[in-house]
Order: C-alpha cells, then structure tokens, then sequence
C-alpha cells in the first residue's frame, strides 16, 4: 500500500516539473509545441489558408446563388426573375386586397377561385386565379417585347407627352413604397422608367394598328345572331326578405315562425308607406340592421331573375307598367318574399352592352389573328425549371401586405383630397 503512494506522489512531482518548464519557457519567448509538434506560426498559415478557401468556395456559390434565373426569352432578349418580380407585384397587389372578402364568402383565397381575366390561352374553366394570371403574366411580358420590337422597326420613338407619361406612372407606382420593398421587388425609378417607356412605345405601336385592323371587322355579322327579344332589361326596385338562412357549413336552415311573423309585418309597414313615397329607396331610412334588404337591380327575357324562381309570378312583375308597384310576392320555391317598383320595362341597354360585347369579341379576334402572325417571327421559350415553382399570391404578398396596399390607398386619397 505505502509503496503504491510513493509511486502516485513521484508521478504528481513530475507531472509538476514538467508544467513549470513549460512556464518558463514560455515566459522566456522559447517556440512551444503543441498539437503533434505543429507551431503556432504555421497553425496561423495554414488557418489564414483555409479561410481563403472558405471565401473562394462562398463567393462561388455567391456568385451562382445569385445569379439572375433566365425565365422568359424572346429571340435574343432574355428575361430573369428579377425582371419578372415586377409584372407579378402588379397582378398580386390588384388582387391581393379582395382575398380576405373572398376567404369569407367562399373559402376559398382569391388566389384558389376561378379564373376571372380573360387571356387567349387560359381555355380551361377549372383553372384558378393563381394559374390564369401566371399564364398573364408570361404572354404580357412577350406581347411587350414583341411590340417593342416592332414599333423599334417601324420607326416609332417617344414624344415629350408620352416621356411625361411616363414620369407619372413611374412616380404613381413607387409613391408609398419603402426602400427595402422597393430593393425586394427589385424596382428602382431608372427601372421602371425603362420598362415603362418600352411599354408605351409598344403601346403606341398596338394601338395604331388596332385602329386599322378596327376598320376591317364586320359589326353588323358580329350581331346579328344578338336578339333584341332576348336582351329586353326590366328594371326595378324591391324591398325583400328570404325564409331561409344558410349556415357555416351550407346547410339551409328556416326561420323560426316568431321571425317571420315580424318580418311579414315589417314588409307589409313598408308596403304601405310605398305608394306615397317621394322616394322609394328609403322606405327603409336608418334602419340599416334589418333582415328586409332593398336592391335596385335588373334581369333579362332570356336570363330571368334569380329572386324568383316561379315563372308565372316573374311573368306578373313582367307586366307591371313603369312606376307601377306590385302585390307583395310569396315565391315559395326560392323562400323569397317581396314587392317590386317597374322603373323601365323595356330598357334596352343589357342589348346594346350585348352588341358592344360582340363588336369588341370581333375586334379582339382581328388582332388576335394579326399579333399570331407576328409572334411566328420571333423564338419564344420559357425556362420551366424557374417557372414552374412560381406560385402567385405568394410572391410579393409578404413584401407589400394588403395593409400596407390600404395604407397606400389611404395616403394617396389624402393626398389628392388636400388633407
């Protein structure tokens, strides 16, 4: 036992020895070793080394990382991501501040809902706001560089009128936006003043040759398959209240007897004080909370009237003179109950907006036909590998929220108004 702690005791002594050679060297500035006998000198090189590696390997994935992604090429002009954050901002911000009503009443984001633009080659009728206006933003952006060509060949160059243009629109689209929105959305004032000018340019060129095309389109063969029977407007005004409800999950859900009992003689109130009224939008006054809603709507011989489901009692409000007011209406079918003002039974504007419809399909088609022609010039390709991950409303919508649109909104109203 003794000898085993003479042996421990002689090994702490040395073990001592040791670290206070170690000591004094150093105090003394002698080279220490360390590490496998590697000295700190050539341990600084080579750490000094390494980091130039890391730098050179990180500026290389840098450099690749932030490379501009190529999504759209029209012959030799190619456009990137960067070039593309701008279109998209216009097209989400248009949209964007509609999403919460459109959550609330199907939903569904505005983004989810069906299609509502109208681009050539957006046929399906399931496709959604998201795909339809990623299809826009795409055939948009080769439109204007197509035209911009054209207009470049033709001579076309901007006057003082359209360069002032311009410099409101640039000035419009950045008024309200802070430097990082603008850095993210990668727009600047020399920017947009150079995709603006291209668009007015391009422009410019469209319009003229759609004032030509214009010429060539046939109107009276655009409507004459346009019937002036069908498109006969009635419009009126009513006072009305539904039987059912629908709840949170869709069900449809009557009204308990006791509530109807007190709408019935609400209406019926109304009813009475209509034929004396100098002004039978406002039987209702203040009264903004009841469940009997005024409407100042229309309908068409052909597409009837959604309130009324009975055609024997739509034919009775078909017949009612102008200024007449009807018999208040049970239609039991839709649950609506009501009675109506005819202010004109015989309008004719839903047939001249049917027309006007029919002119414009027919000049839309005239150009159609012509810019086809124009695009078989030129080699269009998108980069799908980019494209494909793009999905609109969600692009832009964290850089510039709805809040920050209807603070936008709001400031520029203030603005204008002198406040």
């Amino acid at each position: 036992m003794n000898s085993s702690k003479k042996i421990m005791n002689k090994q702490k002594k040395e073990e001592k020895n040791i670290q206070d050679s170690q000591t004094v060297s150093a105090a003394k500035g002698n080279q220490r070793l360390s590490d496998g006998g590697v000295s700190d000198t050539k341990k600084i090189i080579i750490g000094a080394i390494c980091v130039v590696i890391v730098l050179v390997l990180c500026i290389g994935v840098g450099i690749q990382q932030f490379k501009p992604q190529m999504v759209l090429t029209v012959n030799d002009t190619k456009l990137s991501m960067d070039d593309m954050m701008y279109p998209i901002y216009e097209r989400e911000s248009a949209y964007l501040p509609y999403n919460e009503m459109y959550q609330m009443y199907t939903g569904k984001s505005i983004w989810e809902n069906n299609y509502m633009g109208s681009d050539r080659n957006i046929t399906s009728s399931d496709a959604t706001n998201a795909i339809g206006l990623k299809q826009e933003i795409i055939d948009a952006e080769t439109e204007y560089q197509i035209l911009y060509a054209e207009a470049k060949k033709a001579g076309y160059k901007l006057s003082a009128d359209d360069k002032k243009e311009v410099k409101k629109e640039v000035s419009d689209a950045l008024k309200g936006l802070s430097f990082t929105q603008r850095l993210r959305l990668n727009i600047s004032k020399s920017k947009l003043t150079k995709r603006f000018e291209l668009r007015k340019l391009a422009d410019n060129y469209k319009n003229a040759e759609t004032k030509e095309l214009d010429k060539t389109v046939d109107k009276k063969a655009a409507i004459k398959d346009i019937s002036q029977k069908d498109y006969r407007e009635y419009k009126i005004q009513c006072y009305a209240y539904t039987t059912s409800s629908t709840d949170s999950n869709g069900k449809i859900k009557k009204i308990s007897a006791s509530k109807k009992a007190k709408l019935d003689k609400e209406l019926n109130d109304l009813y009475k004080k209509a034929g004396d009224a100098k002004d039978f939008s406002k039987l209702l006054g203040d009264n903004s909370k009841s469940d009997i809603k005024y409407s100042d709507t229309s309908f068409t011989e052909k597409d009837g009237w959604s309130m009324i489901s009975s055609k024997k009692l739509l034919k009775q409000i078909k017949t009612l003179k102008n200024k007449e007011i009807s018999k208040i209406i049970k239609d039991e079918k839709s649950g609506n109950v009501l009675f109506v003002k005819m202010i004109n039974n015989n309008s004719t504007d839903s047939y001249k907006k049917a027309c006007d419809s029919a002119v414009t399909s027919a000049k839309n088609a005239a150009y159609d036909k012509w810019y086809q022609g124009i695009l078989k010039n030129y080699k269009v390709s998108t980069n799908s590998d980019v494209w494909s991950d793009i999905e609109i409303g969600t692009v832009t919508t964290d850089i510039v929220t709805a809040e920050d649109l209807e603070k936008m909104k709001s400031d520029s109203s203030d603005a204008t108004s002198g406040k």
